[in-house]
């Protein structure tokens, strides 16, 4: 009994933590998770910080620059001691420090214009990667769609394999009552297999369906994902195709799809680009300022004595000789300490440099020229790029307008393929028709049913499709 009870509270724990493993998401959550997880997001979130950088570099260029030097240098044959200046042959070693400063005053705007650029980069950036975003999102609503409707599909084939299967067993009762042949059973049997193949055939699709809405989301493929079903997806009623107008849809579109306004500013970076280029055939102006010092191994000072030594001199007078001593003073020299050295060498600078370009081999005016080729190609690209979005959104509209009337087509295909197989199953019942007709009049239905689920998710997406340029948020109701 113990055995019983602890192997039956075992299996419930299993079974408990089988299905908190397996997770349920419905669209919104599909694309709130792509919208964080995707590669691409994140690849162009790279785009903006990199624009970021950019501009932030572009404002620090407008603060001074500062460098340190230390440098140690040991001379030897016939050189110059750079403390004193001085040619000699004797090895010397030298340490100098330097620090060094400078602004630039004026450079033809090249700074304040390059500022300018990388806020229209950043912008840029930044719709790049807000139309990447609703790029994805329609990518996700487009495979949770297809996903949704492979498991209809896969509900239908069931749903018909039950029914068939309940046909067999009515064909079973006529047959042991002498009212139907024994070889209408085959006949059924037959589409019972068709129904066991069209059931695989809709797995399939299920599988492949769920795997490519967990590579888009950057999901393990061995990740227990079960996607939310709405219930019924009835085909919204007051969205209507035919109401909507190119122009109409065109001019909001340019407000809610991103990449039009990443065009724009990428077209005002680039015509600043040639005001940066014509930067360099103006003077520069730069502020300098510096200090420095350094030791010498032969620097010497006086140490505050004087030493003497007598010195023996002869001298004429007269065409005779005269000898006298003389005291020669001199003062007392020594080694002048590292320190002292660096004290007494300190020197400082401070100036202005102008600088002129004269001729450059035409370097500034090809960039110049440059310039105005990518000028060009943004705009040109904005320009097809319009013209592009205009031609999707024109056909986004006729495939809804068609996907609405392929609806309503097979709408009315089901009810008369609903009310002929009814009228057959009376007959087949009735003995009067042939079990070939009955299952021909039931494979009608089935394929018009398909037709209808085919259509339904259809006009579903292409009405998701105009929701995607009306900037409007893709949610299933």
């Amino acid at each position: 009994m113990y055995k019983n009870l602890t192997l039956t509270l075992i299996l419930s724990f299993l079974m408990l933590n089988g299905v908190s493993a397996q997770e349920t998401w419905s669209l919104e959550k599909c694309i709130m998770y792509a919208l964080d997880n995707n590669i691409n997001v994140k690849r162009t979130a790279i785009g903006v910080k990199n624009s970021q950088l950019t501009e932030k570099g572009a404002k620090y260029s407008r603060l001074p620059n500062l460098n340190g030097s230390v440098r140690g240098t040991y001379q030897f044959g016939r050189t110059i001691d750079p403390v004193t200046n001085d040619f000699n042959s004797e090895s010397i070693g030298v340490n100098s420090f330097g620090l060094d400063a400078g602004i630039i005053v004026y450079n033809g705007k090249r700074i304040q214009n390059s500022i300018k650029q990388a806020g229209y980069d950043i912008q840029a950036a930044m719709s790049d990667l807000a139309q990447t975003k609703n790029d994805i999102s329609l990518t996700i609503a487009n495979a949770y769609l297809n996903l949704l409707f492979a498991e209809e599909q896969l509900a239908a084939a069931e749903k018909r394999k039950e029914l068939t299967e309940s046909q067999l067993s009515q064909v079973d009762k006529l047959i042991r009552a002498g009212a139907r042949p024994q070889n209408d059973r085959l006949e059924i049997l037959a589409t019972i297999a068709r129904n066991d193949q069209a059931i695989i055939t809709q797995e399939n699709l299920v599988i492949n369906g769920l795997l490519n809405l967990k590579n888009l989301l950057q999901l393990d493929p061995s990740f227990d994902l079960q996607i939310q079903k709405p219930g019924t997806i009835t085909v919204p009623l007051e969205d209507n195709p035919d109401a909507v107008t190119l122009n109409d849809l065109y001019k909001t579109s340019l407000n809610t799809q991103h990449f039009v306004k990443a065009d724009e500013n990428r077209v005002k970076s680039a015509a600043l680009g040639k005001d940066i280029a014509k930067a360099d055939l103006l003077p520069r102006l730069v502020a300098f300022a510096g200090l420095n010092t350094n030791y010498s191994t032969r620097g010497i000072r006086l140490d505050g004595t004087f030493g003497s030594e007598i010195v023996d001199q002869t001298v004429f007078i007269n065409g005779s000789e005269v000898d006298f001593a003389l005291e020669r003073v001199f003062p007392n020299i020594e080694n002048n300490p590292y320190f002292n050295q660096l004290n007494e060498n300190f020197g400082q600078n401070i100036g202005l440099s102008l600088s002129v370009p004269i001729y450059n081999n035409h370097q500034s005016r090809i960039a110049m020229d440059r310039a105005d080729l990518n000028m060009l190609n943004a705009q040109y690209t904005s320009e097809i790029n319009k013209q592009n979005l205009k031609t999707n959104i024109q056909t986004a509209i006729a495939n809804a307008r068609a996907a609405k009337r392929t609806l309503a087509a097979a709408n009315t295909t089901v009810e008369a393929s609903q009310a002929a197989f009814q009228n057959s199953e009376k007959q087949f019942n009735l003995g009067t028709i042939n079990t070939f007709e009955y299952a021909t009049a039931k494979n009608n239905l089935d394929q018009a049913e398909v037709d209808l689920i085919i259509a339904k998710y259809d006009y579903i997406f292409k009405l998701k499709v105009l929701d995607f340029y009306q900037g409007k948020k893709l949610e299933l109701k």
